[in-house]
């Protein structure tokens, strides 16, 4: 499935940009430059390989912008092991 490059308005564009340089997370940072790489017309295959993720990975970046805005590019909790350090540790 080819997507036709995502229309942003302007205020998309700067809040993206903005994201790119001061998101709170270098994964939010690397999808809202594949988000904006879209808007300025680089196909999903090219920004896949770019940014070296499947294109299902990159396809679900666009969903989730276009679903959810920047929340949707935010870095979500993941799953895996809890930590074995003492809650006293991690605060120093």
């Amino acid at each position: 499935m080819i997507l036709a490059p995502l229309p942003l308005t302007a205020l998309e564009i700067t809040t993206l940009e903005a994201a790119c340089a001061q998101g709170p997370h270098p994964r939010m940072r690397r999808r809202a430059q594949a988000v904006l790489g879209h808007h300025r017309g680089a196909s999903i295959s090219t920004l896949a390989t770019l940014f070296g993720v499947q294109y299902n990975t990159l396809s679900q970046w666009l969903r989730n912008w276009r679903r959810h805005g920047l929340a949707g590019l935010a870095e979500a909790g993941r799953s895996g092991r809890p930590t074995k350090l003492p809650s006293a540790v991690k605060k120093k």
